[in-house]
């Protein structure tokens, strides 16, 4: 199944019902709830769904909709964390989060994908991008750069690690009973949770749970560019945990373009991705017209996975 973000067209569009059909006529059957919906929207879009032969969405990110206050250009940018040591805080993150997962029941959708929060540390990301920014990318300063602010985050990250344990402790405990799965998903910044080594500590910790990987292309490509893991390594290690799939390319280190219109090499990435998994483009750039190119070139990267394991 490919289906689209409403990442695109929710700040253009603020009517839900007209974001809908936008969606539909660019070819999707299918759309994500992403977290960048407001309320109205959300309202907007229920009745839709209720239609006969009408597919729910078939993921919905927390927090959806939108926390109130926050503006939708800027809800990239969590306020509240499942990571914070402020324990009031990180309770009122997951009571969010819970209401994002009672919306999934209420539209049928199966799965909700988590953010799971950061650690703590001063944001260290310029060290990287400024010198890949001048094409520093290959020598010594770089790994420096890398190494510095990585253990920075290492001094930090074991208290953040046990508040997500904790938050995660009751979602996956309200999932059980809801019946939904929750995903965790890689992260682009070195100081996001969880990085490629917590994956596994937290399937052992929840081993048998509902909770499954959620594979974000864009995400690992940006963490290979700014030298913190190979892009490979993630399906690699992960992929008995996957069940679904973040489409989207980069141009340089700017994220969300139309998937072959950047710096991802598709075809070789390709022989990597399962063919049966639910698979989402999530774009902010390009027109209609870029879009329906998007979806047909997703279309024939996923033929051309199916054609290979006949």
């Amino acid at each position: 199944m490919l289906a689209i973000s409403t990442m695109w067209n929710a700040l253009k569009q603020p009517d839900g019902a007209s974001l809908f059909d936008e969606l539909k006529d660019l070819g999707f059957e299918v759309i994500a709830l992403s977290r960048h919906l407001t309320l109205e929207q959300i309202q907007q879009l229920k009745p839709l769904f209720r239609e006969i032969g009408q597919k729910p969405p078939c993921i919905i990110q927390n927090f959806c909709p939108i926390l109130p206050g926050t503006p939708q250009a800027e809800a990239e940018n969590d306020i509240i964390l499942l990571s914070s040591l402020n324990n009031d805080e990180r309770k009122e993150a997951l009571r969010r989060t819970i209401q994002t997962m009672e919306l999934a029941v209420e539209m049928e959708v199966p799965t909700v994908v988590l953010r799971l929060g950061e650690v703590d540390t001063y944001d260290r990301s310029y060290l990287m991008t400024d010198l890949y920014d001048y094409g520093e990318r290959e020598f010594e300063a770089f790994s420096k750069k890398v190494t510095e602010a990585t253990e920075w985050r290492k001094r930090k990250q074991a208290k953040h690690r046990d508040a997500v344990l904790r938050s995660l402790d009751e979602l996956n405990e309200r999932a059980l009973k809801m019946e939904l799965r929750i995903t965790i998903e890689n992260q682009p910044h070195y100081y996001q949770i969880p990085n490629f080594d917590e994956i596994e500590l937290l399937f052992n910790e929840f081993y048998g749970s509902p909770m499954h990987y959620w594979h974000n292309v864009g995400h690992a490509a940006l963490q290979e560019k700014l030298g913190l893991c190979w892009s490979h390594e993630w399906i690699e290690a992960y992929s008995e945990h996957i069940i679904g799939i973040t489409l989207y390319d980069l141009q340089e280190l700017d994220p969300y373009h139309p998937p072959g219109t950047g710096d991802i090499m598709w075809h070789a990435l390709s022989a990597q991705l399962p063919s049966d998994t639910l698979k989402v483009i999530e774009i902010c750039h390009g027109d209609a017209e870029e879009v329906r190119e998007a979806r047909e070139f997703c279309e024939a990267l996923t033929n051309t996975l199916e054609d290979t394991e006949i």
